[in-house]
């Protein structure tokens, strides 16, 4: 995990955990809260413009300041508030399954910092660039988080003991094959994917939430407009597609293919699985009704459009050759639909406490 995202992260548990230790009535509580508040302000000044030193040194006088609060008044310094322990989930698993999904972590985050990108791909760059990918264009984007891999089976399996949710079709009733634990879940509707996203909002408070298609490929790509996560040739073994699987026709583990890796340590944005995003595409088929250049107010964002509008998928799968693996390709499917090759990952806004 992003090394400032967990600090960030345990900052804020800690203080939360001194607040709820004080209670609205204790003379100390106001003073906690307007040190929660500067330190807020300070993480929301890093994600936005980076760290320095004029950034660190005042959030090092913020934390001295509550490390003696909590001292003084709960007997715990500041660092023992911060250790943060897995979220509890109810013990609703098959006996022999408790000890592996009796408790939930959250999954790791890469930050991927605010400002420009290249989005799209021409032919005169891109001998396999579709229609629907250009013009070439640059796009605006606030500091957000993405999760490293793809949701895994095994996650997967918390959010369904835990809500009673419809499994994927393909596993054994509630649980999914042990050989494919670590996998990118599939068969997953949009629909589904964005209640798993709303499930783990409400055990962490924090917004988690699908990816948009421009900060899925610029997660994928970075800023400089690479074909691939790696560069502009394409690796032999690098993606799980076609030419990696010999028609197999299976998913890989979200971390077999450790070398494959984008500019923001995100792994597995070729290949594998087709992921959902929170960007539409419209409902003629063949050509986009949200083309190109990429305008994020035009309603393409819109959480509540009808079912009938095909969704955007991204980063190819073990089904399709090396073409749909590139950043830029984009490719849809319906809300309510579900496939074998087709999984999600979590994003997290910047600042990502609700």
């Amino acid at each position: 995990m992003n090394n400032s995202l967990t600090k960030f992260i345990s900052y804020q548990h800690g203080i939360n955990k001194l607040l709820d230790l004080l209670g609205k009535q204790h003379p100390s509580y106001l003073n906690a809260t307007t040190f929660q508040h500067r330190l807020q302000e300070n993480i929301n000044y890093v994600e936005r413009y980076g760290d320095n030193e004029n950034y660190r040194s005042t959030r090092h006088e913020i934390l001295y300041q509550i490390d003696k609060l909590a001292l003084e008044n709960t007997g715990n310094n500041f660092a023992e508030l911060c250790q943060m322990t897995p979220i509890q989930i109810g013990e609703s698993s098959p006996r022999y399954q408790e000890a592996v999904w009796q408790e939930y972590q959250e999954p790791e985050m890469s930050f991927i910092p605010p400002g420009s990108f290249i989005m799209g791909s021409p032919p005169e760059l891109d001998a396999n660039a579709f229609e629907d990918e250009y013009p070439l264009h640059i796009v605006e984007l606030s500091a957000f988080y993405i999760a490293t891999t793809c949701v895994t089976n095994l996650q997967y399996a918390v959010f369904i003991n835990n809500t009673k949710h419809t499994p994927p079709e393909h596993w054994q009733n509630t649980i999914p094959p042990k050989n494919i634990y670590h996998h990118p879940v599939v068969n997953i509707s949009w629909y589904s994917a964005n209640e798993f996203c709303e499930w783990l909002s409400q055990l962490t408070q924090k917004s988690y939430r699908l990816p948009t298609e421009a900060e899925w490929e610029k997660a994928a790509r970075g800023v400089n407009a690479s074909l691939f996560p790696w560069g502009n040739q394409w690796q032999d073994n690098s993606a799980n597609t076609r030419e990696y699987n010999n028609n197999r026709q299976r998913t890989l583990g979200v971390d077999e293919l450790p070398h494959a890796i984008s500019p923001y340590d995100v792994l597995n944005m070729a290949g594998n699985v087709s992921e959902w995003t929170s960007s539409l595409w419209g409902r003629d088929n063949p050509r986009p009704e949200f083309p190109y250049p990429y305008v994020p107010t035009d309603s393409r964002e819109a959480v509540d459009a009808p079912p009938n509008i095909l969704r955007i998928i991204r980063g190819g799968s073990f089904l399709r050759d090396k073409r749909y693996a590139r950043c830029a390709c984009r490719d849809k499917l319906f809300p309510k639909s579900t496939r074998k090759d087709v999984g999600f990952r979590l994003a997290l806004s910047s600042v990502f406490l609700r």
